[in-house]
């Protein structure tokens, strides 16, 4: 027996944005509008709210959310009182949408509704409807029942969750990430990869999410050199369409130990996302499969050795070669490594320890403990000591911008 949920409407391919954009109307008058920092990319939908004389609130975030910054846009968002979110822009702006939607309309703070460091409390009342738009092929968000926030008094990510949080609509128009860079669209593709990954060998897979995976492998195998190094637009429709599958299955099945490490790591680096879960997944790849050969866990080994059969389209490779596949693929992408952000200054047993109490990490395909995770960690920063850490001066901020009716006022927090 399982479930299977999503988005309540997915629209998918190219110009499907300027054809779905009246779907806006559907969902009321008041819309909060939530995107990145380079707001000329969303003109498109300002210009609608414009031309359609709605009243909307226009929300800009910079670098990955945090729970500071949700707590003080709604308050904002509370004033303003919108019927629908629209969410434009990568992973962190729709999981900024949806956190948005769930905490406006309930009482409290954040930290009553987060995992591991909050209350985990239910939400009350339903989120408020959430369109969501990605402009990266990357996180899935727009059909995952979660946000992630970084807690920065816990220096960890944890995830705000609901099923009602998934999204209403989905417009995925690969034309928005056509010219993405490489460092972006590269990392953004091997957080699908992990997604998958994780989805496909996890304890609690079922055979609606095994499929999702198993398409998902294929088109960004296929795909992901040519996308990333050259732009090459079909190559970029099949990433949008795998990182549509990654959130699908991510929802309906589990994940594990790369994103239970990610979610500790996460608050301790300034390291992007998907280049800790890019970086992480050979060594807890390699980890699993260890483990399941010791202990004869068949089906484990069957998945890994499936996954590298489509990933490398020989049908003559053994599992071990989806570990060597995923090592080249971060080479030819120029993946940066986690030495670099200072991953080896880290107390591996403290990350360890915090790594366990996670959601995600309950999933993994095999039990981990402190032991493993810090062999882990070990394996990450195999160095001579010297590692050098990469500075990253650019600080956590939010942009906001409220246009309403006729009258324009503009305050930063």
């Amino acid at each position: 027996m399982f479930n299977f949920m999503t988005s309540g409407r997915v629209i998918f391919g190219e110009g499907s944005l300027a054809q779905s954009l009246s779907m806006i109307r559907h969902y009321g008058y008041s819309v909060l509008l939530v995107t990145g920092k380079g707001i000329q990319r969303s003109s498109v939908v300002l210009d609608y709210l414009v031309k359609q004389q709605l009243r909307y609130q226009h929300i800009a975030v910079g670098n990955e959310p945090n729970i500071t910054m949700v707590e003080e846009a709604a308050v904002l968002g509370r004033k303003f009182n919108p019927e629908v979110i629209v969410a434009f822009g990568g992973g962190s702006v729709i999981d900024m949408g949806k956190a948005l939607a769930a905490v406006i309309p309930n009482q409290g703070n954040v930290y009553d509704y987060v995992e591991t460091v909050g209350r985990n409390v239910p939400l009350k009342t339903r989120p408020l409807p959430v369109i969501a738009i990605p402009t990266t092929a990357s996180t899935g968000s727009e059909v995952t029942k979660n946000a992630v926030l970084r807690s920065g008094q816990d220096r960890i990510k944890v995830s705000l969750r609901d099923a009602d949080m998934l999204p209403k609509v989905a417009i995925i128009d690969p034309t928005l990430t056509y010219g993405t860079s490489k460092a972006i669209s590269a990392r953004g593709a091997m957080d699908t990869f992990t997604h998958l990954m994780e989805a496909y060998v996890c304890n609690e897979p079922n055979p609606f999410s095994d499929m999702l995976c198993e398409e998902g492998f294929r088109r960004l195998s296929r795909s992901v050199t040519d996308a990333c190094l050259h732009d090459d637009h079909k190559a970029r429709e099949d990433l949008s369409f795998a990182a549509m599958l990654g959130g699908m299955a991510l929802t309906n099945a589990k994940l594990g130990g790369i994103h239970g490490l990610a979610s500790v790591l996460g608050g301790e680096l300034k390291a992007p996302h998907g280049v800790i879960t890019a970086r992480l997944a050979p060594f807890v790849m390699r980890e699993n499969i260890l483990n399941a050969e010791a202990n004869g866990e068949e089906l484990i080994l069957e998945r890994y050795q499936k996954m590298a059969q489509i990933l490398t389209g020989r049908q003559n490779a053994n599992l071990h070669d989806a570990v060597l596949w995923v090592e080249s693929i971060l080479s030819r992408l120029d993946i940066p490594d986690l030495r670099e952000f200072g991953v080896c200054s880290t107390t591996f047993e403290l990350v360890a320890e915090s790594a366990l109490k996670s959601v995600d990490i309950k999933g993994n395909a095999s039990t981990l403990d402190s032991e493993r995770l810090v062999s882990i960690l070990e394996s990450v920063c195999q160095c001579d000591g010297h590692c050098e850490k990469r500075q990253d001066t650019e600080d956590d901020c939010l942009l906001v911008e409220l246009v309403h009716d006729s009258s324009v006022e503009t305050s930063d927090i």
